[in-house]
């Protein structure tokens, strides 16, 4: 890890990377181009991005505070940013059944679990701990912000935190970009190769928690270069073009934009 104190703020105030400008541009290169070359307005908002982001904050400040913090509080914290963060965001659009109210039930029973499993055996080296790193033949450096940080006898361990519809496929851990991305990171700056361990939140009628643990090779990395060169070209040369799939249009914010320009 490095010495000096990095600040998310200020790493996205320079020209970089982040894992999820690299997923974007692979998903839809025409999704990446409107969001993130010409800053396009996004048409709405699922509810899954105020609540993931308002989970994480109340997840980040049970990390920070330790056992002491209370499941009242975790809840409070949750409510207060998910009504800011349903506040900030262009026309939020809840999913068939779903409202706000329901959201706010829903986040609770979800940190009911998520304080109830909690694992203090780690020690927790620290939680939305920003990293760079310079990936060799990219323009920019990669950023990102690491969702916790925690050692036990002596092995580092990344964790990810994620809110899903539905328990995972125990494969997906392993196939993963992210986890290769962050370890890559977390390899350049400390020069260990950490286990990436990413918890899965299901919101499911009775939430679960299922953590999926997995590692990476020299030889992911290598791979994972290889595949940044080639994006970071890309994007150079201005290869745009929507990836049409169901997978991919179907809650895309950015749909008329997106046939406007192919045309």
């Amino acid at each position: 890890m490095t010495n000096t104190p990095l600040k998310m703020e200020d790493l996205r105030k320079t020209p970089h990377w982040s894992f999820s400008a690299l997923n974007c541009y692979l998903q839809c290169p025409m999704k990446y181009y409107l969001r993130y070359e010409v800053n396009a307005p996004a048409e709405h908002t699922g509810s899954c991005i105020p609540f993931g982001k308002a989970f994480h904050s109340a997840l980040t400040a049970r990390a920070i505070h330790g056992r002491n913090f209370r499941l009242s509080e975790a809840r409070e914290a949750f409510a207060e940013h998910f009504r800011l963060e349903s506040k900030a965001v262009p026309e939020l659009r809840y999913k068939a059944g779903e409202t706000f109210d329901s959201c706010i039930a829903k986040g609770f029973d979800m940190l009911q679990v998520a304080l109830d499993c909690w694992q203090d055996d780690f020690v927790v080296k620290g939680a939305a701990v920003p990293f760079t790193a310079t990936i060799p033949g990219v323009s920019k450096p990669l950023i990102g912000e690491y969702d916790l940080v925690v050692t036990d006898g002596g092995s580092d361990a990344v964790v990810d935190w994620k809110t899903a519809s539905s328990k995972w496929a125990s494969t997906r851990a392993d196939l993963d970009l992210q986890a290769t991305a962050y370890t890559y990171a977390y390899n350049q700056q400390s020069g260990e190769n950490p286990v990436f361990r990413f918890d899965v939140y299901t919101k499911a009628k009775t939430p679960t928690l299922t953590s999926h643990y997995t590692m990476r090779t020299a030889e992911d990395w290598k791979k994972f270069e290889f595949l940044a060169v080639q994006v970071d070209r890309c994007v150079e040369q201005k290869c745009f073009y929507p990836n049409i799939s169901c997978m991919n249009c179907t809650d895309c914010p950015y749909q008329k934009q997106c046939m406007k320009e192919a045309r």
